[in-house]
């Protein structure tokens, strides 16, 4: 599933369009970054932050904006649904990534320490 998304993302998202280039979107990665912290405060017990509980945070929070986009582009007509379905996508592999990045860090050497750094 990841290979998949991350294919159609890398092919599908850089498409050009006659106003952009698909690549980023700054407000989904901001939803999933935001999500993936209120998530990690509200599971851990001890009010702080916690690797997996990011990663675990930003997987949902991708796939909450990842529906949100897809009921948002399902109103739009069907010519402009291409470029929305691209944007639609986005969300969820970047709450795949945090997930990556959350596991890689909290399998690296003391993870507390490395935490505190963050």
């Amino acid at each position: 599933m990841t290979a998949g998304l991350l294919s159609f993302t890398w092919t599908e998202g850089f498409t050009v369009t006659h106003e952009n280039v698909v690549l980023v979107d700054p407000k989904s990665l901001f939803f999933v970054l935001l999500f993936a912290i209120i998530y990690s405060f509200m599971v851990d017990q001890d009010r702080s932050i916690h690797a997996r509980s990011i990663g675990l945070g930003a997987v949902y929070g991708g796939l909450l904006a990842f529906l949100i986009g897809v009921l948002l582009t399902l109103k739009l007509p069907v010519k402009e649904q291409a470029v929305a379905w691209n944007y639609a996508v986005l969300p969820l592999c970047y709450g795949i990534l945090g997930k990556v990045f959350a596991d890689a860090f909290a399998r690296a050497r003391e993870p507390d320490k490395q935490m505190k750094l963050f």
